[in-house]
């Protein structure tokens, strides 16, 4: 089997064990009636990104037997970031209409942005240090415990599970070995495909992996958009993007010292944070996401993509 077709499955098992994930999470999160957008914003982020997790833990690993693979795990993460907030809400709000309150933008937008000044910050001298990792994995849980305390999960909680619920609890539990045993392979076929291609990891990372690990968040973007409901769709992006820039990262440096490419930082996060800031202004407005908005952020993907490949 070649290591381009290896990649396709992987990237394949990472979809199906991610979606019986989000399955078993949806199921026990409808049972004890919590918000759309808190359910996007935290367990459908974290299902949603376990490929990036997964990825992250397995490159860090080989990092630590003397394999250099930081730009797999940096590059996913602004690679995934990027799509989410481009090419996966695009194509949400061209199916279908997407709002955000304003309570929600001002809130998790700006801790989305805040997080990214964070990330830079961090990366700004080339490295991010174990305490550094450190800092942004508690970033991350001080943020989520604000939420669970928000939608007072600890008293929903004290409601005992059917028993129909355990067997999602078993779908939940497949699904997150499948992701553990593609994730191996995508990181494997990954390095060697930069090696064979003479590109760097951050490029393979960025154009391939990321869109693959993507692909979760865009299934749920175009199902909820369908369904009408816009809470699960922008939460789950703004959720997932959060995550993505402080959990894979945040533990990935945590396990290894990571090496932070200068482009990476100084033009693919500057990028990010620019695009970031204009979704949040199209979500401001009463109307929310127009399709012509939509299409605009489709466009500004094509052209990343587009710039990224001709710079490789």
């Amino acid at each position: 089997m070649t290591q381009l077709s290896t990649l396709v499955l992987g990237l394949g098992g990472l979809w199906l064990g991610t979606e019986l994930v989000i399955r078993g999470a949806l199921r026990i999160a409808n049972y004890y009636n919590l918000s759309q957008v808190f359910i996007g914003l935290t367990i459908l982020a974290i299902g949603s990104d376990l490929p990036e997790l997964m990825v992250a833990i397995k490159a860090s690993a080989l990092q630590v037997q003397g394999k250099e693979a930081s730009g797999l795990i940096i590059g996913n993460s602004i690679g995934s970031c990027l799509n989410q907030i481009t090419i996966v809400l695009g194509i949400g709000g061209v199916i279908g209409y997407l709002t955000l309150s304003r309570k929600s933008v001002k809130r998790d937008g700006l801790v989305l942005m805040g997080v990214m000044i964070l990330w830079f910050l961090v990366g700004y001298d080339g490295q991010i240090s174990r305490i550094e990792g450190i800092s942004l994995l508690t970033v991350y849980v001080i943020y989520y415990l604000m939420l669970l305390y928000g939608e007072k999960v600890p008293q929903r909680l004290k409601q005992d599970l059917p028993k129909r619920i355990w067997q999602e609890l078993i779908f939940l539990a497949g699904g997150m070995l499948l992701v553990i045993i593609a994730s191996e392979m995508v990181v494997k076929s990954a390095i060697s495909l930069a090696e064979l291609w003479g590109v760097s990891q951050s490029f393979v990372a960025i154009v391939f992996i990321a869109l693959g690990t993507s692909l979760p968040e865009l299934a749920l973007s175009i199902s909820a958009s369908i369904k009408k409901a816009p809470g699960l769709s922008v939460g789950n992006i703004i959720g997932s993007n959060i995550f993505d820039l402080l959990i894979p990262v945040g533990i990935g440096a945590t396990i290894s010292e990571l090496t932070v490419e200068s482009n990476l930082l100084f033009r693919d996060l500057v990028f990010l944070f620019i695009v970031t800031g204009i979704v949040l202004i199209f979500f401001s407005k009463t109307k929310g996401l127009q399709k012509k908005e939509a299409v605009s952020l489709i466009a500004l993907y094509i052209v990343y993509i587009g710039l990224k490949t001709a710079g490789m």
